[in-house]
């Protein structure tokens, strides 16, 4: 068991130098770019900043090794960069600790282990491990609040599980499914124990609540109620990031997300038979109800991983009654190949010009220098990683227009790609910063608006950087290089 945590730690230290490409825009700009500004006192901060939608405990958290570095006075960029990160391995290989003790309370140490081999193997969750995202917090207080929840029917729900989970239903609104669900089951299974848990909900979980508002609307300077805010614009605006089909989780979704995992999880489902029939009816409702919500990310159901690992562990615990100690080593090997081959790919050559071309910039520019981002919005990091006060970042704005009441908004980055042209004479004109001393900068695709480029060498910037960005483009705005311009 020692040997194995000793390799699950190595596993996710090793993340944070293999994984170097983007993945959405949120590991930065909801996390580190906010808890940038609270700590340096710069840093962007998006719409959703303004209107309310996200609690500030998740960037909190992420305030300390930036306060640590600010402290030492040794924030170099590269610190900077890399800190939030070693924090969120550091994050991810407690969940591997605590995914261990919690299948060892449910089927024992032999089980546990086989569990944890196939977290350990599976790409995706790899490929998130560095990133801090609020995705992977959620995922980690699941896992914890399940050590606590009670197992047996004659257990009873303790006031710690309901405090972690009413936090990480602070931290993630949509939680509220997975545990109300599992609430209502546990109270549908123990009538006797009705009144006495709804008591303990009450008298713990309002009070954290309550706290997370008033934390929040200190913040943000205002009342806010994040968590309305948050349900009510994913449930019915949240198309404006684009809408899927409602089958999408069950078609892509979960069979992207796990990967050759899904062979095992089978064999869990049609011959182990002993898996934990509330967390396959809490899985079962949690994908039914974001299926209805237009927009939709692999992330989002990111925290439901916990749980098919535990099956994938038992489909892997019942091959392995079956197979000579050899054949399953052979079969675990194979295994983990296709899952690391699938890991690297996607997290050191897919989407990475976006951060490499970040960390040259961090490393290149002086006060004074201007970095214009003619790219689709939040494609790449900001100030979390350039960490200079005095140099200009402008990207392309795409805030939705949340006014009812104007009609005919048409955001930045629709403005830019509907005519590059146009928009750069009036960007020149109202842009008195550019006949300053410093340097100009410009990233921008090379296979978008190619017309547009001759404008860019005609006004005197040159390339000086050519990044390859990916194979497989997500969208026609992106390209498979990435150009760094310099005037």
């Amino acid at each position: 068991m020692k040997v194995l945590l000793w390799i699950a730690l190595v596993v996710r230290l090793s993340s944070i130098f293999v994984i170097q490409t983007s993945y959405v825009p949120d590991e930065t700009w909801q996390c580190t770019e906010v808890a940038h500004n609270l700590v340096f006192g710069y840093g962007h901060l998006t719409w959703e900043w303004k209107e309310g939608l996200r609690s500030y405990l998740h960037p909190l958290l992420f305030t300390l090794p930036y306060l640590v570095l600010k402290l030492l006075q040794i924030d170099t960029y590269y610190l900077v960069i890399q800190a939030p990160r070693l924090l969120q391995a550091l994050i991810g290989f407690a969940g591997d600790v605590l995914m261990y003790r919690l299948v060892v309370k449910l089927y024992g140490h032999t089980q546990a282990t086989f569990t944890l081999i196939m977290q350990l193997t599976s790409w995706y969750l790899y490929y998130v491990t560095p990133r801090p995202l609020v995705n992977n917090m959620e995922t980690v207080l699941i896992i914890l609040t399940l050590n606590l929840w009670p197992t047996r029917y004659s257990d009873k729900i303790t006031y710690p599980a309901i405090a972690l989970a009413a936090i990480s239903i602070a931290i993630r609104p949509t939680l509220v499914i997975f545990w109300v669900f599992l609430g209502v089951h546990y109270l549908i299974k123990c009538p006797e124990k009705r009144l006495s848990s709804i008591i303990k909900s009450i008298i713990v979980g309002v009070p954290i609540l309550a706290l997370t508002v008033l934390l929040d609307s200190y913040l943000y300077g205002k009342h806010v109620f994040v968590f309305w805010n948050f349900l009510h614009f994913n449930l019915n605006s949240s198309s404006v990031y684009g809408a899927h089909p409602w089958h999408w989780y069950v078609t892509q979704g979960l069979p992207a997300l796990l990967g050759p995992h899904i062979i095992f999880i089978f064999l869990a489902f049609y011959k182990h038979r002993d898996y934990p029939r509330q967390l396959l009816s809490v899985s079962i409702a949690t994908i039914l109800f974001f299926s209805v919500v237009d927009h939709k990310e692999f992330r989002f159901i990111q925290h439901l991983m916990p749980i098919f690992m535990i099956w994938a562990g038992l489909g892997l615990h019942w091959l392995s009654r079956r197979l000579e100690n050899s054949t399953l080593f052979v079969v675990i090997m194979f295994h983990t190949l296709i899952n690391v081959v699938i890991a690297f790919y996607i997290g050191f050559f897919h989407q990475r010009a976006t951060i490499s071309v970040i960390h040259d910039i961090a490393a290149t520019v002086q006060p004074g220098d201007k970095v214009l981002f003619l790219t689709p919005c939040h494609a790449t990091p900001l100030h979390s990683h350039v960490h200079q006060r005095d140099v200009t970042l402008t990207f392309l704005d795409c805030s939705p227009n949340l006014n009812a009441s104007v009609t005919g908004h048409v955001h930045e980055e629709a403005r830019f790609f509907g005519d590059p042209n146009a928009w750069w004479k009036t960007y020149r004109q109202t842009d008195v910063t550019h006949s300053n001393t410093g340097n100009e900068f410009v990233v921008m695709f090379e296979e978008v608006l190619q017309d547009f480029h001759r404008v860019l060498k005609e006004d005197g910037f040159k390339i000086i950087h050519r990044y390859f960005h990916a194979h497989v483009l997500v969208d026609d705005k992106l390209g498979n290089h990435l150009l760094l311009y310099k005037k």
